[in-house]
């Protein structure tokens, strides 16, 4: 049940009219947003619901042991148990497929797992974060009711892609009185799902189906200008489908009444990759600094910038891991943990150059080098293999034959203009888009809702052509 079918329409029309009917009742409330959670779950994985909720059952049973539990070794073991069932549960959705060579999506669906549990390593963390901070005491009452953790646990605009929310702010506005939806979720939440809309959508979807998607799967019958092309246009691409997506949860989630953090902040205004981790993919991001690099680091203190080398490494081992056991990915997360511990010692050098390099000449070849970087590392992380991925970057290194130009243009002009729109979007909207926000949130939601009609049915024409699932989806 994509966002983009007729059938969700049809989920999000009855859901809403129950949700709403219920008024203030916040009973009510729980109680139709969990069925809707479920069916929402059921449709997409079929029995895999019951194991949803068995999981989260158990990971509530824990959080409230180790609430109640005075002895902090009897905490730590309820805690580790929590980690031993979500990362069983990834590992054995994840990736049993993969140790097994079925690298296709098609077949990794229906064998040799008979329940496809879509989404699960989104909601593996979100469940052990809410263990985690009960631990840590983060939060400091563990949930009593089993309802709202199931509410919690299973909330469906987060269940494919995240973001990776946590549960304290969640679990305490359904307990209080303040689930609110007025004029500002609304005209928010339809701000956010439109800019989705025309990332994923519209622009995303168009590059990816007539020019990325096809390069990448054959690049060897393409000209070396083609594949320079395509793996600059793949780097924005899986942006606009991943942030796009996020959007999307983000502004269903306003309509809910629940404020999802951002996912995105303008990851290509990075200047170096430990700023580009700061930008993309936040709450994961958050997620392991908070209880994997930060307590290793912690651990190895005494080692001091070796230790926290050796924190980066093993975050970014787990991090290419968690996207797939392919060598290609091992390889990407690699290259990114070797580029963080380069900013951790190059740090009080880069910060003497910054000192006497104008800073307008500084920040823009700082972006460019880290964009490079990123583009590089991407051609692996998209590509099917090490050797296909080798092939794209040694047909670029050989030289690119730009004598195409004209003949390239002529075929893919319009993957160059939405190219063109999609990047100077990007880049132009950076210093304006909080206002743009505020703007949005100050509308009254009658105007905010005929722009989203307006962009749902420019995105309709666009999808005549096809549409892809979101990417992050097989994560």
């Amino acid at each position: 049940m994509a966002f983009n079918t007729a059938e969700f329409f049809i989920f999000w029309f009855v859901l809403y009219l129950l949700f709403l009917a219920g008024g203030n009742s916040n009973k009510w409330k729980i109680g139709i947003l969990l069925c809707a959670n479920l069916v929402f779950f059921a449709w997409l994985t079929q029995y895999a619901v019951v194991l949803l909720l068995t999981a989260s059952a158990i990971d509530f049973s824990i959080a409230k042991g180790i609430y109640k539990q005075e002895k902090d070794s009897h905490k730590k073991w309820l805690m580790r148990l929590s980690v031993l069932l979500n990362v069983s549960l990834i590992l054995t959705f994840r990736h049993v497929n993969d140790w097994l060579s079925l690298n296709d999506m098609e077949s990794a669906w229906h064998f040799p797992i008979p329940l496809a549990f879509i989404g699960v390593s989104f909601y593996a963390f979100r469940s052990m974060s809410y263990v985690f901070d009960v631990y840590y005491e983060n939060i400091e009452e563990a949930e009593t009711r089993l309802i709202n953790y199931w509410t919690y646990a299973s909330f469906f605009p987060l269940m494919l892609s995240g973001p990776i929310a946590g549960a304290e702010n969640f679990l305490d506005k359904i307990k209080n009185g303040t689930w609110i939806i007025g004029n500002r979720e609304l005209s928010l939440g339809s701000f956010y799902i439109s800019s989705g809309i025309i990332k994923k959508f519209i622009i995303g979807n168009y590059l990816s189906i007539n020019f990325i998607d096809r390069v990448f799967e054959s690049a060897s019958f393409f000209t070396s200008m083609e594949v320079f092309i395509a793996s600059i246009l793949q780097t924005f691409a899986l942006y606009f489908d991943f942030s796009g997506y996020t959007d999307i949860a983000i502004g269903l989630a306003l309509w809910l009444g629940f404020q999802i953090p951002q996912n995105f902040h303008f990851p290509f205004f990075a200047q170096n990759v430990t700023d580009y981790w700061k930008r993309w993919h936040i709450t994961l991001s958050q997620w392991f600094n908070n209880y994997v690099y930060f307590p290793l680091s912690y651990t190895l203190r005494s080692w001091k910038r070796l230790g926290t080398s050796i924190s980066v490494f093993v975050v970014f081992a787990i991090s290419g891991f968690w996207h797939g056991t392919a060598p290609n990915y091992w390889l990407w997360g690699i290259m990114h943990a070797l580029c963080m511990v380069w900013d951790v010692y190059t740090a009080n050098w880069r910060s003497s150059w910054r000192q006497f390099i104008p800073k307008w000449i500084y920040a823009p070849i700082s972006v460019f080098l880290t964009f490079g970087f990123l583009t590089y590392s991407g051609v692996y992380f998209k590509s099917r293999s090490i050797e296909d991925a080798n092939l794209m970057i040694q047909k670029i290194t050989e030289g690119v034959d730009w004598s195409l130009w004209t003949d390239w243009y002529e075929l893919y002009s319009g993957v160059f203009w939405m190219a063109v729109l999609g990047i100077l979007g990007h880049f132009l909207l950076e210093p304006i888009y909080t206002r743009l926000e505020k703007w949005a949130t100050n509308r009254s939601y009658l105007i905010s809702a005929v722009v989203l009609f307006l962009v749902i049915l420019v995105a309709y024409q666009f999808n005549r052509l096809g549409s892809l699932p979101f990417y992050y989806l097989q994560f």
